[in-house]
């Protein structure tokens, strides 16, 4: 019902503005955005009991959250796996260099990357999360988060079946993943942020360095997606995702935060 209201109300609102200001055209998600945030901290008082969401997730303490080491980890660790993969496409001689930097993308990749980072993991390890805790274990709460987070992302129709199952499994880990830190690191959420940020920072970054040429190994690298590659689609992401889960569920075991 929340995730309804929420939607509704921003599409109304998309709909009034731009009618006055045509540039709000399409980007209803700004609306949706704005709305979540501002209703999060009165939701999570009357269903989970918590006075100060904000402080809670480490956002009144922004400069001690993103200086801290569990954030400065995830990000460094994120910009490894990029890179990691970046050199593998460059040696196969499947990226060249662009002739030159896309400065006015470089904007775009800030703004996605803080976006999508902060944006998804509210809603996903932070409100559904916590709904379905309610009703669930945490380790059930983990999974059933993490096979939404993978539905909801689009089915691609322009691709096979094999790619797409290769993205949505690809999706369901990093879901896992991106969940597993905020409950090692909970309350705190910017360790989660950090890596999902980072993951698609960095992607974004990539792509305004460099150009994909000749047929690729797909289902090795991933799958193209707006002129670049998603590392997500492909077996090397994959693999990197289970192992990383694997170190991040021990973690949680030590911790007995996940059984």
């Amino acid at each position: 019902m929340f995730a309804g209201i929420i939607y509704a109300l921003g599409i109304l609102l998309v709909l009034f503005f731009s009618s006055f200001f045509p540039f709000f055209n399409g980007k209803e998600y700004i609306f949706i955005f704005i709305l979540f945030v501002f209703l999060l901290k009165i939701w999570a008082k009357k269903r989970w009991n918590q006075k100060n969401i904000w402080e809670i997730l480490g956002f009144t303490q922004f400069e001690e959250s993103i200086f801290n080491n569990s954030f400065k980890k995830e990000l460094f660790k994120s910009f490894l796996i990029i890179a990691f993969w970046i050199l593998l496409l460059i040696f196969g001689n499947f990226l060249i260099f662009t002739s030159e930097l896309n400065y006015r993308l470089l904007l775009d990749i800030l703004f996605t990357s803080i976006f999508v980072g902060v944006a998804e993991e509210l809603l996903f390890r932070v409100w559904l999360f916590e709904e379905l805790k309610l009703f669930l274990s945490t380790n059930k709460a983990v999974f059933i988060q993490s096979i939404l987070f993978s539905i909801v992302h689009p089915y691609s129709f322009d691709e096979s079946f094999t790619v797409n199952v290769l993205m949505k499994i690809g999706l369901f880990l990093l879901g896992i993943y991106l969940n597993l830190l905020r409950i090692n690191n909970y309350p705190n959420i910017f360790p989660s942020i950090a890596f999902h940020g980072g993951i698609v920072g960095y992607i974004f970054l990539a792509k305004s360095i460099f150009h994909v040429q000749g047929n690729y190994p797909l289902l090795i690298y991933g799958n193209q997606y707006d002129n670049f590659i998603n590392p997500i689609s492909g077996l090397i992401g994959i693999f990197t995702l289970f192992i990383l889960n694997i170190f991040q569920i021990k973690t949680s075991r030590k911790l007995s935060n996940f059984c």
